[in-house]
This record gives structure tokens, C-alpha cells and sequence, in this order.
């Protein structure tokens, strides 16, 4: 008599960790067909364009159109220390990304929010020299000593220090804003893995070329070859801080929408 074909065993669920509503959140898996195991759905597509997009063009033309017009304005509008309006627009996004990393403080990814917390608010506090421009505070002798510009903050005491952090975080924008959203098109798949949760959104491709745009202005300002904006590096770090902003947005936004995927399969 023929055995009968034994029932296969379910498919263990995968670990999820805790989160702040009590229940637990899925790592996108490619394994599995449905559920939160699928390439975000909430990541900004071109109807909000205008902001991943238009933001940094809009920056781009500011910056060159307002030097060609008035490179005495621009120099004390624009690039000023503390006051301009690149470093205001700087310390804002770093205000905005700060609270969403706070409220983002979940066990699943708590070192990658501490550190984005603890960026913002050092590079926010940084770009103002922690209100010394705004608030016309007098310099402290053993703080500003040791600072060639004379102001509040360690982001320029120590040159190695600045150089070494900017090109750290040149490279991670570079890499995430242009060779990550260019593998995942080459291999859809990695957009619906367990690492799908931290890979940059192609809408971060936008700042990462305005990091290279600018790093070239630098480098033909250095080399004398024409001077097409004051102080790009300014422009840079505007696109640097632009795209921890959208990351964070984005994260926030895959992370609402795993817990409401997860509340929809408990009901």
C-alpha cells in the first residue's frame, strides 16, 4: 500500500523585533510573496517630485544664477558664516532630520537612529557654531583658541578631523545616492531583501549628483580653471545634509508602513 505524500511543515515566520506599538516588525524577505516582504510602496515616487527633486534644482540655479548676478551679494547672503542662507537652510534640515530620528528610537534599528540623531544634531549645532553668529555671542578664549576661524564648535579646530568626516561622508552619499539605486535596478531583488529596510531610495540620486556637481565647481575653482560659484563648498554640504534629510524621510515612511502591514495581518 503507497504511503500517502506527507504534509509539509509551515514555513517558520521570520524574527521581527519589537517596536513601540508591542508587536514586532518584519525585515523585508524575498522568500516570502505578500505582506511586508515587498519592495516599499511608500517610498516618494514623482508625484512628490517637487521636493526630491526640485529642491536641489532649484539650489543648483540659486547658487549659480545669484554669484553670476551679484558675487558681493552672494557672498553676504549666501555663504556668509552662521547667517547665510545655504547654513540657515543647513541647521533647518538638520532640525527636521534630529526629529525624525528621535521619534524613529525603535530596538529594530536603534544604533542607525541614535547615530542619524546624534549627526544631525552635531551638524546642526556645527553649521551655526551652536549660535554664535545668531546670537552675537562673545568668543571664549580656550574654546576658540584652538579654532583657526575663531568660533564655537571642533568641526574646524582640527583640520585631519573635518577632512576625514566630509570624505567619510562624501563617499557614503556618493555610493548610496548613485552606485546603490544603479545595482538595485541591475537586481531588482535587493529592493525586496532583508537589507531593503536600510538601501537609499532612488529619489536620493538627485543630491547625490549635486554632491558631484559641486565637488567638480570646487576642483575647477582650485585649479583656476573658471569660477563658477563663491565658496561651493557651501553648495556641497547643503547636498550632503539634503540627503540624510530624504533618507530619513524615507525610513520613517518604510517603517509606518511595515507596522501598518503588520497591524493590517493582526485584525
Amino acid at each position: 500500500m503507497a504511503k500517502s505524500p506527507r504534509a509539509k511543515k509551515p514555513r517558520a515566520a521570520p524574527k521581527r523585533a519589537r517596536t513601540k506599538a508591542g508587536y514586532r516588525l518584519p525585515l523585508p524577505d524575498p522568500k516570502l510573496p505578500a505582506g511586508s516582504y515587498r519592495p516599499f510602496a511608500s517610498d516618494p515616487g514623482w508625484n512628490e517630485a517637487w521636493w526630491w527633486l526640485g529642491i536641489p534644482v532649484a539650489i543648483a540655479i540659486f547658487v549659480f544664477v545669484s554669484y553670476r548676478l551679484s558675487p558681493d551679494w552672494y557672498n553676504l547672503w549666501v555663504t556668509r558664516e552662521g547667517i547665510g542662507v545655504l547654513e540657515l537652510v543647513q541647521f533647518i534640515m538638520m532640525v527636521i532630520g534630529l526629529a525624525i530620528a528621535v521619534q524613529l528610537l525603535l530596538p529594530l534599528v536603534l544604533l542607525m537612529t541614535i547615530l542619524a540623531a546624534m549627526t544631525c544634531l552635531y551638524i546642526g549645532g556645527e553649521e551655526v557654531s551652536w549660535g554664535q553668529h545668531i546670537f552675537y555671542l562673545e568668543e571664549i578664549g580656550h574654546v576658540t583658541d584652538v579654532n583657526k576661524s575663531g568660533e564655537f564648535g571642533i568641526h574646524n579646530a582640527y583640520e585631519s578631523f573635518e577632512k576625514v568626516s566630509r570624505a567619510i561622508l562624501q563617499f557614503a552619499v556618493i555610493a548610496g545616492g548613485l552606485l546603490v539605486p544603479i545595482w538595485c535596478a541591475l537586481a531588482p531583488r535587493w529592493r525586496a531583501s532583508r537589507f531593503a529596510l536600510f538601501l537609499p531610495s532612488a529619489i536620493m540620486v538627485p543630491a547625490a549628483l549635486g554632491v558631484v556637481l559641486f565637488k567638480l565647481v570646487e576642483l575647477l575653482a582650485k585649479t583656476k580653471t573658471v569660477q563658477l560659484a563663491g565658496r561651493p563648498s557651501e553648495a556641497v554640504e547643503f547636498y550632503l545634509y539634503f540627503f540624510i534629510l530624504a533618507y530619513l524621510i524615507v525610513f520613517e515612511r518604510r517603517i509606518s508602513e511595515m507596522e501598518t502591514d503588520e497591524a493590517g495581518s493582526r485584525n
